[in-house]
C-alpha cells in the first residue's frame, strides 16, 4: 500500500493493485509542511508551527499519539528495520530520533546553529542518516548505531542542500534548492563533494534506478518541467523525458515495480513502468 499526503493536510491510500486513490482523512494540523514517512508501524506527518510530530494507524488514518518535537520539525525518515523515526528539528539546529516502539525522542542530536534554514531533509541510505543542513552549508552522516555524526560534508555555495536525496553504492545525489540549478554528488566512501552538475533549471524528488539518478528539473518560468537522468560515468544530463505541457513536479519514487510521478500542476499521479528507466 502506497501513501498521499494531500493538500488539505491529510493523508490517503493508494492501491497500487487498482491504480485507486481512497478517501482522504484530515490530520488536524496547523501546518503540514512537507514532513511525511510512512512505515511498517504506521504513517508520520509533522506540524512545523505546533513542534509536532504526528503518527497515524495505517489502518483506520485516525492520530493514535502526537509526540513532542523541538524547534519546528521539517524532514522525516522511517527506517522499517530499527523502528527509528528521524526528524529534522529545522530551527533546532538538531535531529530528534523517536522510537517508534515507544513513541518516545530517545536521541537527540547536534548538526547546527540555533535558526533558520536549519536541518532540512533526511535520507536513509548506505547505513547511515543523511541531512542537508542548509544555513551552515553542508551535509550531515549520522551512524544510527551511534546517534554520532561521523561526517560533516561541505556543499559549495552554489548548492544549497535542502533537497531530498538518492543513493547509489557509489554516490549519494542532492540537489540544490531555491534560485540554484545543480545537483551534487558525495563520494560515500571519502564523504567529499565529487562533482556538482548544472541542470538548467531546478531540480527536486530524485531517485536511482540501475545506479543512474532521475529527478525532475523545473524551469518556473519557461515552460513545464521533465523528468532527467545523470550518466554517473560522466556527471552529465544523458536523458530527457516530457510528461506534459503543464507539469509541475511533486514527488517521484518508486514502489511496486514502477516508477510514480506526482504532478503538482495538474493534482494527478502518473505511475510508469520501471523498465522504461532503465539504461
Amino acid at each position: 500500500m502506497l501513501w498521499e499526503l494531500t493538500r488539505s493536510g491529510g493523508v490517503a491510500r493508494l492501491d497500487p493493485a487498482t491504480n485507486t486513490l481512497g478517501a482522504a482523512k484530515t490530520v488536524d494540523a496547523a501546518h503540514m509542511d512537507g514532513g511525511f514517512a510512512a512505515g511498517g508501524q504506521g504513517v508520520w506527518l509533522n506540524d512545523f508551527d505546533n513542534d509536532l510530530v504526528y503518527r497515524v494507524d495505517p489502518a483506520t488514518l485516525k492520530v493514535v499519539t502526537t509526540i513532542k518535537s523541538a524547534n519546528n520539525p521539517e524532514g522525516l525518515a522511517v527506517d522499517p528495520a530499527s523502528k527509528a523515526v528521524w526528524v529534522a528539528d529545522h530551527r533546532g539546529g538538531t535531529v530528534s530520533r523517536i522510537d517508534a516502539a515507544t513513541n518516545k525522542v530517545v536521541a537527540i542530536i547536534k548538526l547546527g546553529d540555533i535558526g533558520p534554514s536549519g536541518p532540512h531533509q533526511i535520507g536513509l541510505g548506505l547505513g547511515s542518516v543523511w541531512v542537508g543542513v542548509p544555513n551552515m552549508a553542508n551535509v550531515d552522516r549520522i551512524d544510527p548505531a551511534t546517534n554520532k555524526v561521523v561526517a560533516k560534508i561541505d556543499i559549495p555555495a552554489e548548492a544549497t542542500p535542502c533537497s531530498k536525496f538518492a543513493f547509489s553504492r557509489q554516490a549519494v545525489w542532492i540537489p540544490s534548492c531555491l534560485d540554484a540549478t545543480t545537483l551534487t554528488r558525495i563520494d560515500p566512501t571519502t564523504n567529499k563533494v565529487v562533482a556538482t552538475i548544472d541542470l538548467g533549471g531546478n531540480g527536486d524528488n530524485p531517485i536511482t534506478v540501475d545506479g543512474f539518478p532521475w529527478l525532475t528539473v523545473e524551469n518556473f518560468d519557461s515552460g513545464p518541467g521533465r523528468l532527467v537522468r545523470i550518466d554517473p560515468a560522466t556527471n552529465t544530463i544523458d536523458r530527457v523525458v516530457s510528461v506534459g505541457d503543464h507539469f509541475r513536479g511533486a514527488d517521484l519514487f518508486v514502489a511496486d515495480g514502477s516508477v510514480w510521478l506526482i504532478d503538482g500542476a495538474n493534482a494527478t499521479i502518473v505511475r510508469l513502468p520501471l523498465a522504461a528507466f532503465s539504461p
